[in-house]
């Protein structure tokens, strides 16, 4: 069992003690993986957080949030896994079934070498989806890093996405991320072309630790229609920056389930980060000698966002929409709330 819930009493006991009193009533998440079976080549398990996965349906996340936040109503919005040779149509077909519209909420996977214009005007006519979720990876080049925000989202599909006024869920590329000079004038030229599109930046357009963040919101704090969303984040410094100069209106939580419920940690070394855990994995240096005890990216996350709000003597105001209101409220600007 490698998800680290409140079915270990080590996590009940950090919740009781140091969550608890700090969280609302109604939490929304803006940021989790779903994949049903058959979405994974057979024989070729997902590394979760150095933990090899086939699945995680919608089952398995009602059973994780209540693990992970007795007591709370949750919500979600829900994107497949956006890896090329994963079969991106079963995923988002899975997600059009069993999203509600009222717990849970649809961004579709896109792909801009294989969709189309019929086949994304097909889909967004279910009405079943609130976006887009691409990916750098989808574009398809040989080193990624050398891939484009313009190349991610080509101009017919930001058409649609604008005259229907849904939300895009960006992973930006680029391995400056949010200091890249190109990503930060793609994203202002995004913004002003697309206006009536509501761009998501994912993890803070990546910026995991404090020198990636520090002087890279300026150019970017003050469009109406650019978000920020929290996921994967256990650095307090960078969150707290984000809070002073970002308003709340446009910082959404998220966390990044499944692999935010594996045990680990992101740390920052030397100006750079990178991710601690128990096992190996690709993205991470691990405790081979079993020095530490763990408990979930998400809970480090949660710690990070507590003491943000902390330093910065941010209110009830401040959590409840941090956690809940401004994510509502983005979603229902899509006009396709129940």
């Amino acid at each position: 069992m490698w998800r680290e819930t409140c079915k270990y009493e080590r996590n009940r006991a950090i919740f009781e003690d140091e969550l608890d009193a700090f969280l609302p009533g109604h939490i929304l998440d803006f940021h989790v993986h779903v994949f049903n079976e058959g979405v994974l080549p057979e024989g070729e398990p997902y590394s979760c957080g150095g933990h090899p996965i086939t699945k995680y349906d919608y089952e398995d996340l009602k059973e994780d949030l209540e693990a992970c936040f007795p007591g709370r109503e949750t919500m979600t919005v829900c994107f497949g896994m956006p890896i090329v040779g994963y079969d991106r149509t079963r995923n988002n077909a899975y997600l059009a079934q069993e999203s509600d519209g009222r717990r849970f909420f649809a961004l579709r996977l896109f792909d801009p070498r294989e969709d189309t214009p019929e086949s994304l005007q097909r889909d967004l006519d279910t009405g079943a989806f609130f976006g887009l979720k691409p990916y750098p990876n989808y574009v398809r080049k040989a080193d990624v890093n050398d891939v484009e925000i313009v190349e991610m989202l080509p101009d017919w599909a930001m058409e649609i996405v604008n005259e229907r006024g849904l939300i895009v869920m960006l992973h930006i590329p680029r391995e400056a991320r949010l200091a890249d000079p190109v990503n930060q004038k793609q994203i202002v030229a995004l913004c002003e072309a697309y206006p009536r599109a509501k761009i998501v930046l994912a993890h803070i357009g990546r910026a995991y630790y404090l020198k990636n963040v520090w002087g890279n919101l300026d150019r970017l704090k003050d469009i109406p229609n650019l978000f920020f969303d929290l996921a994967m984040l256990n650095h307090w410094e960078v969150i707290a920056h984000l809070f002073e100069k970002v308003p709340v209106e446009r910082i959404l939580y998220g966390s990044d389930i499944p692999i935010a419920l594996a045990p680990g940690k992101s740390v920052e070394i030397n100006d750079q980060y990178t991710y601690v855990t128990p096992v190996p994995w690709s993205l991470s240096i691990s405790d081979d000698h079993g020095k530490l005890v763990f408990t979930s990216f998400l809970y480090e996350e949660l710690r990070a966002i507590k003491k943000a709000v902390e330093v910065r003597g941010l209110g009830k105001d401040f959590v409840d929409a941090l956690f809940h209101g401004s994510g509502a409220r983005l979603l229902a600007s899509v006009g396709k709330v129940h």
